[in-house]
């Protein structure tokens, strides 16, 4: 009995000290207002971005529509691509480095046309070092990469709506 009440005030105790340090979960990003109805026009309309972000948008209280139109804000991606760029090559002349690049350009415009997030640039690089030992496991570690970028591009690109919306 005496543990159990030295364990419930442990407990206690420690709720109270995270709760107090200023520790909480991240919160899905608050979109501005003005993106309440938003159409995601997309450069590829079948890349990761097309089922990714309008995805993260609904999660953030967005009404994703099929069509853009007259009091629909429109969030543009004229650009999203990825790059595999060499960093360095063995004295076999085999590539030893190498980094891929997620470079994604958009912008933000309200129902009325007035910008809400003037053009963007956001570039993500995950850098790796190939092993000839493990050729076989080299794509699916590369496509694996991809989806991280995916992910922490379509976050950074929630977090700087967010932060447009603060600012307005």
């Amino acid at each position: 009995m005496q543990t159990f009440s030295i364990r419930c005030v442990l407990l206690v105790a420690a709720a109270v000290a995270i709760g107090g340090c200023g520790f909480h979960l991240r919160q899905q990003a608050q979109l501005p207002a003005a993106l309440a109805r938003v159409h995601v026009a997309l450069s590829d309309p079948f890349g990761p971005l097309a089922r990714d972000l309008p995805a993260a948008l609904k999660r953030s209280g967005a009404t994703v529509e099929e069509q853009g139109g007259a009091g629909i804000a429109e969030l543009r991606v004229p650009v999203a691509s990825f790059n595999i760029d060499t960093l360095s090559v063995g004295a076999t002349a085999r590539v030893r480095e190498y980094a891929i690049r997620y470079h994604v350009e958009f912008e933000a415009i309200d129902g009325d046309g007035k910008p809400v997030l003037d053009k963007q640039v956001i570039e993500l690089s995950r850098d790796d070092s190939f092993d000839e030992t493990q050729a076989l496991g080299i794509a699916a570690q590369e496509e694996e990469f991809k989806k991280d970028l995916e992910r922490d591009m379509v976050a950074a690109m929630l977090r700087r709506l967010e932060a447009a919306g603060r600012a307005r």
